[in-house]
């Protein structure tokens, strides 16, 4: 049968679509001018074969000298198990939270290969291929040194060290994905059950829904149990899975294995269809429906910034800031990254307490709740503070160089408060409710204090020589250098707050240190708050909207004295000497 000269090729669009969804799958947004998307993912794999070694380091030598009977290993090997594939889980649903946006057509997608004679079924399967390859390689990395040691270790000969490796091997695949189409089945069934502007409006908070699941799955679940294993983790499905393709006839198994199954038969046959049917429908949807609009009628979020934010010129930075953290997709994945990452080290704290196998009683004042406080608040106001310096609209900035008529430091101001509604109000409200609801009045109001007082702290001192009006400077990357100090910080913050909330426990005994504490705690945010008016006063500051090195050649300033400086350039001098 003879080919038609002018039909495209479907396997060379194939190819190229592969590649182009291959490089777009970690999101190109998250990567900063000049950076190279290349050189983040194999860091990355990096990243994660050296775990993968570190954890083979740790736990197959032990197994190996130990002299205990080959029985009692094995069953004191099921919490490691556990352990492992609790790990690639949670690898495959950051991949999966991380792809977010780029596993189903975007806008671009559909005006370009909308338009284009390429056959729907060659995106979607160039897309699969590109989700396989990148899942694929993350659980592969995860496993390169565990899934090699693991198996081979308890293994009681040669053929039956064949059998645990390919089990083992395909238990992590049917693990990571489950996993990742959890993710697609998620955001595929509200991307069809929602029209699609309300789908773009709720997709970030599903998107940090399930970072936050994914890591609550790793860090509250239990050691494994061999005589009732909980059915509610699906690192204990997947363990039961290991060992029935092994062979093992314990029946602890049983269920475990079952339900592992039952969730596979479930899970990628609907993310499946989902993804063929958003495919086939929301190609049309995203070119017919407009982009995200503001709300007609003024909603809670105007009232609040009303509220604190009176003036309109503080409340126009305030609205500005919290619609572009609102929209954009980048800054809702960084703080994304930013909550997991404090809310994992709350649990992380908080586990043994909430396990039941701490002597502390959850509903008292407690060092492990005193800390997930702290290291919430501290992780929200450090996540937003640190998304301020990146140039989200910088094509926009000229609106506010032609209007910058107000002092500079009215517009540090309106950042504080900015910074103050975003991040401090927020985790204040949260943690509030939450110590008022299971501890008694007293602790918990003491403990809200502490904690309004040091986010004080943590604003001014996060603001202090930011001179920036959030989102529309230029950015150069940092390096290397400063990544390595803000590591060794984080460690030192981690130690401090531990010693912190045992310092708070101890002066919640009495009232006179418990107001000594504050009193500190109340110097410490007054002296933070000085010198931050002290910089904000200095008549030499500029807003800033270049972030570039120093020039090594300095233009000449023949201005006559006094020209475009002092009260001459800011409208509240001209309007005070008008009132007089």
């Amino acid at each position: 049968m003879a080919t038609n000269p002018n039909r495209p090729d479907e396997r060379k669009q194939f190819r190229i679509l592969y590649r182009d969804f291959l490089t777009r799958m970690v999101d190109l947004e998250l990567v900063t001018a000049g950076a190279d998307a290349h050189g983040l993912i194999v860091r990355f794999g990096s990243l994660l074969a050296a775990l993968s070694f570190v954890l083979a380091y740790m736990m197959v030598p032990r197994y190996a000298t130990s002299g205990w009977p080959h029985g009692r290993l094995v069953i004191f090997a099921r919490s490691d198990e556990e352990f492992l594939i609790s790990a690639t889980i949670t690898v495959a649903g950051l991949c999966a939270v991380t792809a977010w946006n780029t596993v189903f057509p975007d806008r671009r997608d559909s005006l370009i290969l909308g338009l284009i004679p390429v056959l729907t079924r060659t995106m979607i399967l160039a897309r699969i291929a590109a989700i396989g390859t990148v899942l694929g390689a993350a659980i592969t990395v995860v496993n390169c040194f565990t899934g090699v040691a693991f198996p081979f270790v308890l293994a009681t000969g040669f053929l039956d060290g064949l059998r645990s490796f390919a089990a083992w091997w395909l238990t992590m695949a049917a693990a990571g994905i489950f996993t990742f189409c959890a993710g697609l089945a998620l955001q595929g069934a509200a991307s069809q059950l929602l029209p699609m502007r309300s789908f773009l409006r709720i997709s970030g908070f599903l998107q940090l829904a399930a970072m936050f699941a994914v890591l609550a799955s790793f860090f509250l679940a239990p050691p494994f149990d061999n005589v009732t294993p909980p059915l509610y983790f699906p690192s204990f499905w997947f363990v039961g899975l290991l060992h029935k393709l092994r062979g093992d006839a314990d029946i602890v198994f049983d269920p475990l294995a079952m339900r592992a199954l039952t969730a596979l038969a479930m899970v990628i046959p609907s993310s499946v269809a989902l993804y063929f049917l958003s495919w086939s429908r929301n190609v049309r949807r995203i070119v017919e429906s407009p982009e995200i609009l503001p709300a007609k009628r003024p909603g809670i979020a105007k009232i609040v910034a009303k509220i604190l934010a009176p003036a309109p010129f503080e409340r126009a930075i305030l609205l500005f800031t919290a619609r572009s953290l609102a929209r954009s997709r980048q800054l809702r994945m960084m703080l994304a990254i930013y909550g997991g990452f404090g809310f994992a080290l709350s649990l992380a704290f908080s586990k043994s307490l909430l396990a039941g196998n701490s002597p502390e009683s959850w509903n008292r004042p407690n060092g492990p709740f005193l800390i997930a406080g702290l290291l919430l608040l501290s992780c929200a106001v450090v996540g937003v503070r640190a998304v301020f310096a990146l140039p989200l609209s910088l094509r926009s900035n000229w609106i506010f160089r032609i209007t910058a008529v107000h002092r500079p430091a009215a517009y540090f101001a309106a950042v504080r408060k900015s910074l103050f509604a975003l991040a401090a109000l927020p985790a204040w409200v949260i943690t509030a409710v939450w110590y008022l609801a299971i501890w008694p009045g007293r602790p918990a109001l003491e403990h809200i204090v502490v904690l309004v007082l040091t986010g004080i702290v943590f604003v001014e001192r996060s603001l202090y020589q930011f001179r920036k009006i959030p989102f529309t400077c230029s950015w150069l990357p940092g390096s290397t250098h400063s990544k390595m100090k803000a590591g060794v910080w984080g460690c030192v913050f981690l130690v401090l707050a531990n010693a912190g909330a045992a310092i708070e426990l101890w002066t919640m005994e009495k009232a006179a240190r418990m107001i000594a504490l504050l009193t500190i705690l109340c110097a410490a945010a007054f002296y933070s708050r000085m010198h931050t008016v002290e910089f904000a006063a200095d008549p030499n500051n500029r807003l800033q909207f270049e972030d570039l090195p120093p020039a090594d050649i300095y233009a000449l300033d023949l201005r006559q004295d006094g020209s475009w400086s002092g009260d001459e350039a800011f409208v509240e001098p001209i309007r005070s000497r008008s009132a007089s």
